[in-house]
């Protein structure tokens, strides 16, 4: 287990004196110095047959499970000094591992000088609590992880509130867990309140503050969708995946030289937000194209419900491009935990293309073999620009299939004219221009192939 993360961990040594640690409760990220990490993975008759229904081809070893964690590990600064792994039929109910295997976790603890447990699965509030009595070290699951990551990343005021409201959500009913040192006080008869009291205050203000939170973000939701309809005259698509499989490259890529250039970085969970850009398909039809939050396995509900107002961009796309990275060998695995989380959402049945992205990392072999199990797939590669005319001809070949053909006679002279053929050239396909005669007046008659709602948008220019 440890080679497997043995790249990750000398990175993460070379970048240890400007990493930052932390805070005590582990609700933000705050600063000092990275958090010496130890994994953790129970593997129990309902997660293999959970993972066995969700995917009867579902090639992903339980060690990748524990090397996409070290991955989330490096993303929140944290150091992998180890990880140890148990299976057993059930978890156990008070402490998730057994009792032996416990002992083996408390003694790796100990020997490396563990700061922080992390648990590869989610736990219930009395394992955590136990976990920590025990071990004497802060103890998180796989949830608390990921919500680190996205608060340490989290940029826009829109993303801040988001990862609050998820944390808020996930903290409430384990605020028992955070107040453990007030139980101290009042134990005895006479002593009985402060510990108490305090969890009382904690949850109503909790409550208040979600109560708060929520409400700012419906606002935030409400701006956006003014801020769509101003986007009603144009197609939408919407760039989905797993997580680092270069979708914010790709996009950059599609929408240069005019689009300002998106983050792009080697990291899980590298983009937050959700960033649109104007794509330009050819003959002067445009779309706008928005990268989205990449998903992981098992994305926590919190976070997914929480981040519905970026999530939006994926409901309100006409389109999906579904982005995956060809060179994975976890690929099929990874798009059918993206599928799961559209599902989620509630657009797994929108049209979607898939590009097999980072061609230029794949062998001949490898390509042969993706051909036949993704027969439509497009290839594309935003390094060497291969596949980008081809997914832009895919893009208009999606949006003109419920184009009709319509024909406009315009007077050639009038000054809105040439406003008028540009729109239908931006929305459709041109596929006749000539001049007529009228009453010795020079006419232009255009027909031209576009979808019905964007002749509505011609006829007002016209009229």
């Amino acid at each position: 287990m440890l080679d497997a993360t043995q790249n990750i961990h000398e990175k993460q040594a070379r970048e240890r004196d400007t990493s930052q640690k932390r805070d005590a409760s582990g609700t933000f990220s705050t600063a000092v110095e990275p958090e010496r990490a130890l994994l953790s993975q129970l593997l129990d008759d309902s997660h293999t047959s959970s993972t066995r229904s969700h995917n009867a081809h579902d090639s992903h070893s339980d060690e990748s499970d524990l090397e996409e964690l070290a991955g989330l590990c490096e993303a929140a600064n944290a150091v992998v000094v180890g990880s140890i792994s148990q299976k057993r039929a059930k978890p156990h109910p008070t402490t998730l591992f057994g009792k032996g295997k416990v002992e083996e976790i408390e003694t790796m603890c100990r020997e490396h000088n563990v700061d922080v447990l992390i648990v590869d699965r989610e736990l219930t509030p009395a394992q955590g609590r136990n976990l920590e009595n025990i071990l004497k070290v802060r103890v998180i699951d796989r949830t608390e992880l990921i919500l680190d990551i996205f608060a340490r990343r989290a940029q826009t005021r829109q993303s801040k509130l988001q990862v609050e409201l998820a944390q808020l959500r996930y903290q409430l009913p384990r605020l028992k867990r955070m107040w453990t040192h007030l139980e101290r006080i009042g134990g005895g008869i006479g002593l009985r309140g402060p510990g108490e009291t305090q969890l009382e205050t904690d949850r109503r203000l909790a409550g208040e503050r979600i109560a708060l939170l929520e409400k700012s973000l419906l606002e935030i939701r409400k701006q956006k969708q003014v801020a769509a309809g101003n986007r009603a005259d144009y197609a939408t698509g919407a760039l989905v995946g797993y997580t680092n499989v270069g979708k914010s490259a790709l996009l950059n890529a599609l929408s240069r030289p005019t689009g300002k250039g998106v983050l792009v970085q080697d990291q899980l969970f590298a983009t937050l937000g959700s960033f649109t850009r104007k794509m330009q398909l050819g003959g002067g039809r445009e779309v706008l194209m928005s990268d989205t939050v990449g998903f992981v396995r098992r994305l926590p509900h919190n976070l997914v419900e929480s981040f519905h107002s970026t999530l939006a961009e994926v409901q309100d796309a006409d389109f999906l491009l579904l982005v995956a990275n060809a060179a994975d060998l976890e690929l099929d695995d990874k798009m059918t935990s993206v599928h799961r989380v559209l599902e989620e959402l509630g657009v797994a049945e929108k049209p979607q293309i898939v590009v097999l992205n980072q061609a230029d990392l794949v062998d001949e072999e490898r390509r042969k073999d993706l051909r036949f199990r993704f027969p439509d797939a497009v290839w594309t590669s935003a390094i060497t620009g291969e596949g980008l005319d081809d997914l832009r001809a895919r893009i208009v070949e999606h949006l003109e299939r419920d184009d009709r053909e319509y024909e406009w006679i315009l007077d050639a002279s009038a000054p809105q004219t040439g406003k008028v053929l540009a729109e239908i050239a931006r929305r459709g396909r041109v596929l006749e221009e000539s001049v007529v005669e009228n009453g010795g007046q020079p006419q232009l008659r255009i027909r031209a192939r576009l979808h019905p709602r964007w002749r509505e948008v011609i006829e007002r220019e016209v009229a």
